[in-house]
């Protein structure tokens, strides 16, 4: 069966792609991490060059749990008002994951049933509070991605 994103020419599928990238989108990528790759859910923080985003795991992993500046960084993402998840999940604030925009473009593009929504209202109000309080990221960091998801919320975007 067809899908409606068939329809398209590449170049408009790109820019339907491009539109949507905002900060607060969720998408579903394939990410390289030391162990393999592996399908994450990922928040878009901030698109420039870079498309940054922080990683949405199904649970906390004990090191951050164990270390409470870093725990404070974990916005937990429920199934209820994400209909994408399949459980209640956890956003990582404290690391940002920068990927190539282009690449990132050039991957949704080819499956536009990878752009899964944005983050609720709520959510995202938790996910800045949590930026700003990360001790990982730097001063300009935390307000580059503060400011960045501050417009969702205001809708600026």
């Amino acid at each position: 069966m067809a899908k409606l994103g068939d329809a398209f020419s590449d170049e408009q599928r790109r820019e339907s792609v491009a539109r949507q990238l905002q900060p607060g989108a969720i998408i579903y990528l394939e990410v390289v991490f030391p162990q393999g790759r592996r399908s994450k859910y990922l928040v878009i923080a901030h698109v420039y060059r870079d498309c940054c985003t922080f990683i949405v795991n199904s649970r906390v992993h004990p090191f951050i749990e164990a270390h409470a500046t870093l725990a404070v960084c974990q916005v937990k993402i429920d199934a209820a008002r994400h209909a994408y998840l399949s459980r209640d999940s956890y956003i990582a604030c404290h690391q940002i994951l920068r990927l190539p925009t282009a690449k990132v473009i050039t991957e949704l593009s080819a499956d536009l049933s990878r752009i899964k929504g944005t983050l609720n209202a709520e959510v995202l109000a938790e996910v800045i509070a949590a930026v700003k309080r990360a001790p990982t990221l730097s001063p300009a960091e935390q307000t580059r991605i503060a400011d960045a998801l501050s417009r969702q919320t205001t809708g600026e975007g």
